[in-house]
């Protein structure tokens, strides 16, 4: 397999990439910081962004790969972008590499461990013969957020672990993968309303759910949105401008019921605890590993 690498600049970016879209099959990625940029100046919010994404080289990286030998496509790559640098107004350098061709169809699965919290085992299906004891939640890794390994779903678990949720009515709310819903489930929680916007997500959701043998109600919807009955608890793991936005959890959740928060940049708790104790909720336990924050509050 061949890496192609193409040093350009902004304005030349788009034009790299739609050459390389003719020879790879994986389609091409391109490291522009100027793209971040504008997307941190846009409408959009960011809970996050690294402090060094925005001081980075002011070079631009076009990638693609082609699954041959260079031989193949050198003569008409070079002429390509031998014009390309005629006609346009910007550098263009080319690089080229032979790299390991690996079988990717299989090889992702190794960046999929086994996590452990509390008594809870996030398993990849494909490793669910490793595991004996403990409440065990199989998932198939999709494009859905949450496969136990970001910090905030290991708070979130945390913080379950240590809640009674028996016979309980639950909403876990932008459930991605649905590892919080079914956690609560494999606790004894009696319904578990699952809601996502992403529909991607909410197939990945399903098939989850079939592997640990649940019930669960799954719906295509924002937050907590047109719900007019209350339950004993919300899950969120979300980011934090986005769980500001729930405006209606003090009327959905039952006084004495509990919401579970993460996606939480650390910056960002305290404001959102104040936040959410105006609505009549109070803190209950906070976690924290790294940056990230988990919160368990209670409904006066």
């Amino acid at each position: 397999m061949i890496k192609i690498v193409c040093k350009t600049t902004h304005d030349g970016a788009e034009v790299i990439a739609d050459i390389l879209y003719d020879y790879s099959r994986a389609g091409v990625t391109i490291f522009d910081k100027e793209d971040v940029a504008d997307l941190w100046n846009s409408t959009l919010v960011f809970d996050y962004l690294e402090d060094d994404v925005l001081n980075r080289s002011d070079e631009v990286s076009v990638i693609g790969f082609y699954e041959g030998e260079y031989s193949e496509i050198s003569e008409d790559l070079e002429n390509k972008i031998s014009d390309v640098k005629s006609f346009g107004s910007f550098p263009v350098d080319l690089f080229v590499e032979e790299v390991q061709d690996e079988d990717w169809s299989e090889n992702w699965k190794k960046f999929y461990d086994i996590i452990q919290v509390g008594d809870f085992r996030v398993v990849p299906i494909w490793r669910q013969d490793e595991v004996k004891d403990g409440m065990v939640i199989l998932i198939n890794p999709g494009a859905a957020f949450g496969t136990g390994e970001h910090e905030s779903t290991r708070l979130c678990l945390s913080l379950l672990s240590d809640l009674d949720v028996e016979g309980k009515e639950v909403i876990d709310t932008g459930c991605g993968s649905g590892i919080l819903g079914i956690a609560a489930l494999k606790q004894g929680a009696a319904n578990v309303l699952f809601r996502d916007i992403d529909e991607s997500a909410l197939n990945n959701l399903r098939e989850n759910i079939r592997l640990n043998n649940v019930d669960g109600r799954v719906e295509r919807a924002s937050l907590l949105e047109g719900v007019t009955w209350q339950v004993d608890l919300v899950l969120a793991n979300i980011t934090a401008d986005i769980l500001s936005r729930i405006s209606n959890a003090d009327k959905v959740v039952k006084k004495g019921g509990h919401l579970i928060m993460s996606g939480i940049i650390d910056k960002y708790a305290d404001p959102l605890i104040d936040l959410f104790r105006k609505k009549g909720f109070s803190l209950v336990t906070r976690l924290q590993d790294g940056i990230w924050v988990g919160l368990l509050m209670v409904k006066d």
